[in-house]
Formats: C-alpha cells, sequence, structure tokens
C-alpha cells in the first residue's frame, strides 16, 4: 500500500470530471496538477477553482457543473448559493437542486427537475444527474414506488452512455453510484439482508476502482448499517470508523454526521445513553448549521429515543412531537413516527392525544396503504383495547397485526406485538383465572424470548423467565418453574448483576421449600395476581420498542414436516450441502416422538426448542396431528416465526390422520409452495431424510 501523499496530482472525486471541461479550461487546469495529491482535502480543490473562476471572463456549464459537485461533496451548500446567484447556469442550479432536496423542499424540486429534464438538447450527465434527484426526492418522501420507477429511468438511460467517450464514463459510474445508495434505503427492510449486502459491496467494488474517496466511504457507512441490523456490532463499528477516516480526508459535513449518527445509534443500542447523547448534539448541530432539515429532524428523534430508553418519558414525547412538526413542515410522510407518538401517549395515559393521532394515521393508510403501518395500527388500537379491558377485540387486532408483521418480514414489530399479547393475556388472567390462557402466555413467552437474547436485552430476558418461572408456579409445575428460574440466575451472573441475581436465588429458594409440600401458600410473588408483571411488562414494551432489531440467519440446515406418528411428510436440506448424518434426523424425530404424541392428545399448539448435539431443534405441533422440525446451527426469533407461518399455513391442508408415507400430489406441491414462500430456493426437497419404526 503506497504512503499517504506519495501520488502527486489531483485528487480522484476531481480529476475524473476534467474530461468534460473545455480544452482551454483542461490546459488551465493541468498546469496546477503538480500542486496537488491524490489524498488532498477537497477544500483545497475548491480554492483553485474559485481562483480560476474569478480570473476568467465566462466560465463553461461544465466548469459550474464540477465545481457544484465539489462543493455538495463537503457539503458547502452555502457557497452553492452563492455561486448560482452570480453565476446563472444550469449546470449549477442541479446542485442547487440537490442542496434543496437536502433541505426538505422535495416536492418542488421534483416539479422544477422534471421541467429542466424535458429540454432536449440536455447533455446525458446532467439527464442522468436529474433522475437521480427526482427519485432522491421521492425517496425523501417515503414514495418508494415512484423512487423505484425513476431509478429504473436512470440505469436504463445509463446503457445509452455507450457513445460517451471511455473517458466519461467514471462521471457516469458516479451517478449511479448514486443511484444505489438510493436503492439501498429502498430495499434496507423488504430485502434480504445477503443480497443487500452483495449488491453492496459490488458499489463498494466500483467506488475503490474510481479511487472515489467520498464513495467508498459511503458504501462503508451502508455496509455498516447492514451490520449493525444484523447484530454485527464490532463489525459495524471498524466500518464507520474506516468511513469516518475518509470522510474527514475529504472534508465531506454531512455524510460524516451521518456515519457518527451510526455510531451513536450503536451506544444507544449497547446502553452507553451518554456517549450517544454527545454524539447526537454534535451532530445535530451540524444539520442545524447545514439547514439540513431531514436529517435534522431525524436527530432530534434519536435524542428522544435515548430518552424513552432512561424512562424520561415527558421528553422523549417533547422530542418526538418536535421532530414531528419539523417533517410537517416539510410535508414528509414519515408516518411510523407517528405511530411511535401515539404509543407513546398510550403508555402515558395522555389519552385524547392518542385518540387525535390514530385518526390522523388512518386517514394516512386510507390514502397510501401500507401493510406495515396497518400492523402498527392494529397493534395500537388492540392496546387501546387493552387499556379499556376488552379483550376479545384487543385479541383479535393483535392476530391480524401479528400475521400482517409476521408476513412483511418485520421482527421488531412482530416482538412489540407479542409483548402486548402477553400483557392481554396476564390481565385476561387476573379476570378469569382461566389455566388455558396461562398455557397461551406460556406459548407466546417461547416465541419472544430469543428477541431480548439477540438484541442483548438482557433485563428483558430475565424478566420474561421469571414471568415464566410464576406461571409454572401458579400452575403447580414447579420442576418447571425451577429450570425457569435457574435460566434467570444464569445472565445476572455472566453480566455481573448482583442485585438482581440476589433476586433469583431468593425466589429459588422460596420455591425448594414448595417441593416437599406441593403448596405455595405465603408465598408473594406466586400467589399475587400478575399486576407487578404487567406493569414490568409495560415499562419493558415501551423502552425497547424503538431499539434496533437484530436479525440471525432464518435458513435452517434442514426442515421437516412431521406427521404426529413421527413419519416425516416432506422433508428439505439446505441447497448444495450434503445430509451425512441420518441419525441425527432420525435419532431426534424417535426422541421427541413420545413428547409429540403427548402435545397431540392434548390438542396444543405449542412451540418447543430443543437442543440436540452441536444443534438446535425447534418443533411446533399442530393440534391437526402434524409439526414444522427445523434443524438449525441457531436458535433465532425470525426462525421461530418462519416456523408459526409455516405451521399455521400447513394447517388448511387436508393431512391424512394416518399415515404411511404417501402423500397425494396436490398435498405434496401445496406443501413445497408453502415453504419455497417462505424459506426461498435454498431448502430444496430431499428424500434423505427416513426414519424407520
Amino acid at each position: 500500500m503506497k504512503d499517504k501523499g506519495d501520488n502527486v496530482g489531483f485528487p480522484k472525486e476531481f480529476s475524473i470530471y476534467l474530461p468534460i471541461l473545455s480544452q482551454t479550461e483542461q490546459e488551465d487546469l493541468e498546469k496546477e496538477n503538480g500542486n496537488f495529491h491524490d489524498d488532498d482535502s477537497l477544500d483545497k480543490i475548491v480554492i483553485m477553482l474559485q481562483d480560476y473562476i474569478s480570473a476568467i471572463p465566462q466560465p463553461s456549464d461544465n466548469l459550474l457543473f464540477v465545481l457544484g459537485r465539489i462543493l455538495f461533496m463537503i457539503s458547502d451548500y452555502d457557497r452553492i448559493k452563492i455561486f448560482s446567484k452570480k453565476y446563472p447556469s444550469v449546470g449549477l442550479e442541479l446542485w442547487d437542486i440537490r442542496v434543496n432536496l437536502e433541505k426538505g423542499s422535495n416536492e418542488d424540486v421534483i416539479k422544477t427537475a422534471s421541467q429542466i429534464k424535458e429540454n432536449k438538447e440536455l447533455p446525458i450527465i446532467y439527464r442522468l444527474h436529474l433522475l437521480r434527484s427526482i427519485a432522491y426526492g421521492y425517496l425523501n418522501l417515503g414514495n418508494y414506488e415512484q423512487c423505484r420507477i425513476y431509478l429504473n429511468f436512470l440505469f436504463e438511460e445509463a446503457l445509452t452512455t455507450h457513445q460517451l467517450p471511455r473517458e466519461k464514463k467514471p462521471i457516469v459510474n458516479e451517478i449511479l453510484l448514486d443511484g444505489h445508495r438510493d436503492h439501498y434505503f429502498v430495499d434496507r427492510y423488504v430485502e434480504e439482508r445477503i443480497k443487500l449486502e452483495n449488491k453492496i459491496n459490488v458499489a463498494l467494488h466500483i467506488a475503490t476502482e474510481l479511487e472515489n474517496r467520498y464513495q467508498i466511504a459511503r458504501f462503508y457507512y451502508l455496509l455498516a448499517l447492514i451490520q449493525r441490523d444484523s447484530g454485527k456490532i464490532e463489525d459495524s463499528l471498524n466500518l464507520s470508523f474506516k468511513a469516518q477516516e475518509l470522510l474527514i480526508e475529504t472534508g465531506n459535513k454531512t455524510l460524516l454526521a451521518a456515519v457518527k449518527g451510526n455510531i451513536g445509534t450503536i451506544n444507544v443500542i449497547l446502553g452507553q445513553f451518554d456517549k450517544a447523547e454527545v454524539i447526537f448534539k454534535e451532530i445535530l448541530e451540524v444539520f442545524r448549521k447545514l439547514d439540513s432539515n431531514r436529517l435534522f429532524s431525524l436527530t432530534i428523534r434519536s435524542l428522544g429515543e435515548i430518552a424513552l430508553c432512561k424512562g424520561e418519558y415527558e421528553t422523549a414525547i417533547n422530542l418526538y412531537e418536535e421532530a414531528t412538526k419539523i417533517l410537517e413542515k416539510l410535508n414528509l410522510k414519515e408516518t411510523y413516527q407517528y405511530c411511535t407518538l401515539a404509543e407513546l401517549y398510550l403508555q402515558t395515559g395522555k389519552l385524547n392525544e392518542f385518540e387525535v393521532i390514530i385518526k390522523l394515521i388512518e386517514e394516512e393508510i386510507r390514502s397510501n396503504p401500507s401493510p406495515i403501518i396497518h400492523s402498527y395500527l392494529l397493534s395500537l388500537q388492540g392496546m387501546f383495547n387493552v387499556k379499556k379491558l376488552n379483550y376479545g377485540k384487543a385479541e383479535e387486532s393483535f392476530s391480524e397485526a401479528l400475521k400482517i408483521a409476521d408476513e412483511q418480514g418485520r421482527g421488531e414489530l412482530s416482538a412489540k406485538i407479542l409483548m402486548n399479547l402477553i400483557l392481554l393475556y396476564l390481565g385476561k388472567y387476573d379476570l378469569e383465572k382461566d389455566s388455558k390462557v396461562l398455557d397461551l402466555t406460556l406459548n407466546t413467552l417461547d416465541y419472544i424470548l430469543p428477541f431480548f437474547d439477540e438484541n442483548k436485552l438482557y433485563k428483558e430476558q430475565v424478566a420474561m423467565y421469571l414471568l415464566q418461572g410464576k406461571i409454572f408456579a401458579v400452575k403447580e409445575e414447579y420442576s418447571k418453574a425451577f429450570n425457569s428460574l435457574q435460566q434467570a440466575r444464569e445472565i445476572p451472573i455472566i453480566h455481573k448483576n448482583k442485585q438482581l441475581q440476589s433476586l433469583i436465588e431468593n425466589r429459588i429458594k422460596q420455591l425448594n421449600q414448595v417441593f416437599p409440600t406441593k403448596h405455595a401458600e405465603g408465598i408473594e410473588w406466586i400467589v399475587e395476581p400478575f399486576r407487578k408483571e404487567i406493569s414490568s411488562m409495560e415499562e419493558i414494551g415501551i423502552r425497547y420498542m424503538q431499539k434496533s432489531y437484530v436479525e440471525l440467519e432464518v435458513l435452517p440446515l434442514a426442515l421437516i414436516i412431521l406427521h404426529r406418528s413421527g413419519i416425516p411428510l416432506r422433508s428439505y436440506v439446505i441447497l448444495k450441502r450434503a445430509v451425512k448424518d441420518q441419525l441425527l434426523f432420525g435419532g431426534f424425530i424417535v426422541a421427541v416422538r413420545d413428547m409429540l404424541s403427548e402435545l397431540f392428545e392434548e390438542q396444543k399448539s405449542q412451540m418447543l426448542v430443543i437442543t440436540y448435539g452441536n444443534h438446535k431443534i425447534i418443533i411446533e405441533a399442530h393440534p391437526k396431528g402434524f409439526s414444522s422440525v427445523a434443524v438449525s446451527a441457531l436458535d433465532s426469533f425470525s426462525l421461530r416465526r418462519k416456523i408459526h407461518q409455516l405451521t399455521d399455513k400447513l394447517a388448511s391442508l387436508d393431512i391424512p390422520r394416518q399415515f404411511y408415507g404417501e402423500l397425494t400430489t396436490d398435498i405434496s406441491n401445496s406443501i413445497d409452495e408453502e415453504v419455497k414462500s417462505l424459506f426461498g430456493t435454498n431448502l430444496i426437497y430431499s428424500d434423505a431424510i427416513k426414519v424407520d419404526f
């Protein structure tokens, strides 16, 4: 690797634009080439261009376009405005458009850019730039469909650039890299992580070939977001630091602040709220000075999230309200933020404010349908009905909301709904004393436990195990209660929380006294109603609701649809991976057959997770006489939700009560289709998994 400053010449961020300048401009600027090194700050380029432009009678449109590009890369928006007034030109107007997008004037910009684009004499580079600007405007407005349409126009029209001289292609590639950045934000929550990461790595490779530090830093940042969303915090930090170093070098301000924002969010995830607050206040001032209103608003929201995590709910509400008002002035549709504010109002008893904002969300859904927002709305309506003790209506809302959230792959929303189902069941049990409600609660706890583990929310995880232990004790299943408390105790030992450890050990001690008599009289945490647990769960729900959701791989090594008899109905293995250990699959089926039979006899629908060697066996039994079984290297919240979805869908099929090894073609094909829809083409049918009895 070369030492910094070894290569004499203009930085690549500028030099790729030289070929579009006039011959005279190129010759004049090339005289300055020897005074630069390729790792110089772009501020130095700006000074050179300013001096040169002021010394010539009439700078070309392209020269002014290049000046605007460099000023935009270092976030010097004020000077773009100043030069636009001094040198009226299309070249600078295109960057004035981009500045207005950063400030939130999206609808006006889309109209202006669309009008300029109609000019048939417009150079192809300008036209591509405008297409990307229009796409970016729609992205800011949350209109992802229109954003995708214009990005497609951008990529399609770029194919016509084969007519351009070869030396001008890097400029087109840089505009396309801007488009790839927008595509990432459109697809971030709807595309598989691996596909997303592959696309960003391709873009990073192109940026590296261009030796464009600004673009390299941008794609390091996007990769950092992917790693953060995947729970790879250390990798995300390392990528953020690499991006930060390049951006400090080039002098960019906006992207540098965004990278620091990711570091701040990671500190929130790690519970380091004071560090995060310092970072967000620092970048808030950057966005304030740059007049980047949308980013300013989102940073205020991040400060609101910190207040929320610290239990400062009134401060959180004030910050969320401030952020929302800014977005409303910009006419931006951040409906998800309205949902968050509605939840805060509900949890803090501001019911009038809650009902007002719910009506706004309902109106927004009518005009702009969104499955995610619909799911969140149903969840909020369910929570409201729980407050009114209307449990039947609440359960209907939660069930519908959960189905949508699962189908959309939004794990953080599924977890939120599951938490609220737990609250519903606890309140309902206190009212009705129906033991079947406790079974539903236990089943829901089985689904949600990995969520808190994956997101490193260990106190919340302990609370879940303590609740599980209490429910088993109430049901007089004391051995199971003891096991739950033992699992709870391991967590504070690892995290060195002696106070929490002492509380759990005291409960274990009390439970040991119950074993000889099988009576729990006098042990308050067992015999008291679930009011304390409900209060604790509400506190957990409101604090984790904005936590970044960590999604682990959801693809199992093998998937088996198992008949009540223990014979596989259909079996699948991960693509291109041989099934070598037949005993692994056959052995565990035999091991759990009796247990499954018991579940089927009791007509229970329940999820079980069994450790078998180095594997996790995730099983959901359905009362109709079949179970969905995943063999995985890891247990995960997402995988549990996928298995639940599969089981729910297969329940509509006519699974035979008696099975001797052959299914009808229709049922086989139906099962295959459901598996493919949930797990893609990476799981393939296999007849290698056989079980003999």
